[in-house]
């Protein structure tokens, strides 16, 4: 029965468009299918071997539960990674992506933000300082909203949407600064 539903209304043909992968012909193909906690995953290992390139001392945090992902140089640091978002004419666009769940309360001191535009080589490598995430949320020019089921919830996770603005923010510095 269900078949015939699929096949007749239409359906197969709206999954077809919109499971496209912008990324098929990268060393990135396949990531916009994995689950949320392993794009999670992906993105600190990746992030974790490049600044070991960069020649920093890098170690797991102690627990999953530490509230961070990594001490990266001695310093508590969590990690969030994104490839530019898709269109919807299947391709990626440039400098978009979605940065999520930043807490205030977990235990962190400095945020690696890792975005890959559709020219992988052209990736957006930034940090900021949790001192300076918790002053910007209290600005009247925020980039941060509550996520999910927010304050009443007794969720603390924010959500930045538009990572292109937060780039230009003068607390937003290159990861060439890091040390």
């Amino acid at each position: 029965m269900f078949d015939t539903l699929i096949e007749n209304s239409g359906l197969r043909d709206y999954i077809d468009a919109n499971a496209q992968d912008p990324w098929h012909d990268t060393m990135f193909r396949g990531y916009v299918f994995m689950s949320p906690k392993q794009k999670g995953e992906f993105g600190e290992r990746f992030v974790s071997h490049y600044m070991k390139e960069e020649q920093c001392l890098v170690e797991r945090a102690a627990t999953s539960t530490a509230g961070h992902d990594r001490v990266i140089d001695g310093i508590l640091t969590e990690i969030k990674f994104s490839l530019a978002t898709r269109d919807k004419k299947g391709g990626a666009v440039t400098d978009k992506f979605i940065i999520n769940h930043v807490s205030v309360s977990k235990d962190w001191e400095r945020l690696i933000f890792c975005g890959i535009n559709p020219d992988e080589s052209d990736a957006r490598i930034v940090f900021f300082t949790k001192e300076d995430f918790v002053a910007h949320l209290e600005s009247d020019d925020c980039l941060f909203n509550v996520q999910q089921g927010g304050k009443k919830s007794g969720n603390d996770d924010y959500i930045c949407t538009n990572v292109a603005a937060l780039l230009e923010c003068d607390f937003v510095r290159p990861i060439t600064q890091w040390n």
